[in-house]
């Protein structure tokens, strides 16, 4: 049985739907690239920030190891037998024992390279050794956690596990280390001479800005200070 009530009820109409109210108009500078031009600016200030400060740190942490030699090459032995620990660890957790032992022998290359702690031979076998060590550790992982087979880790684990078993004991012997440089000045004997690998580069880049980019930026602020000066 209908119910009155309902069936005298009017259909609803197209017409009876009230209308929604439209948003207000804004004004789009640019077609809206203004803000995006500017967030990408800040992006690369944010990273050219980090990059600075990190730079700073490792050039601090440089002058701390060239005066503390015999601390850091204690330190550095200690990290590289950490890090083989870790990687029979991985091992035991279920990591691919192929990946392990690449790994573990990368490391033992480094050991190799701390023979000779803080002096660094370019042209010698350890030197040439731990470069290719280097690549083939960084090859090795990044096949391993690129492969479709496995659970993806996240960005930040990916991140945290390259810090700690392919990044950590590189990056420390490149602030660490310290090159050999023979100078002969006038026909003269001189004793070889040790400088900083990590400051070395970071001296080199500093004289490169000294030598093209601050004369340019002096030659362009002199053209500018006299228009000025007419305002």
């Amino acid at each position: 049985r209908s119910d009155p009530r309902r069936a005298a009820r009017p259909p609803r109409t197209a017409a009876a739907i009230p209308p929604r109210p439209r948003p207000p108009r804004t004004m789009r500078l640019f077609f809206g690239w203004l803000s995006w031009l500017l967030t990408l600016l800040g992006g690369y200030l944010a990273v050219l920030g980090a990059v600075l400060c990190l730079s700073t740190g490792l050039y601090y942490a440089a002058e701390l190891a060239e005066e503390h030699s015999v601390l850091t090459g204690r330190l550095l032995k200690y990290a590289v037998q950490g890090v083989v620990a870790g990687h029979a660890l991985l091992w035991l957790d279920g990591f691919p024992f192929r990946r392990v032992v690449v790994g573990a022998a990368c490391h033992g290359a480094y050991a190799w390279l701390l023979n000779d702690y803080p002096r660094l031979e370019l042209g010698s076998p350890a030197f040439v050794v731990s470069v290719l060590a280097f690549l083939a550790d960084h090859y090795s992982w990044f096949m391993h956690l690129a492969d479709p087979s496995i659970e993806p880790l996240p960005f930040v684990n990916s991140l945290g596990f390259f810090a700690l078993f392919v990044w950590l004991v590189p990056f420390s012997l490149f602030v660490s280390l310290s090159i050999n440089d023979n100078e002969l000045p006038l026909g003269a004997a001189q004793r070889p001479k040790s400088t900083n690998a990590f400051r070395r580069l970071v001296d080199s880049v500093r004289g490169g800005y000294r030598e093209s980019v601050q004369p340019g930026l002096s030659r362009a602020s002199a053209y500018v200070a006299p228009h000025d000066k007419r305002f």
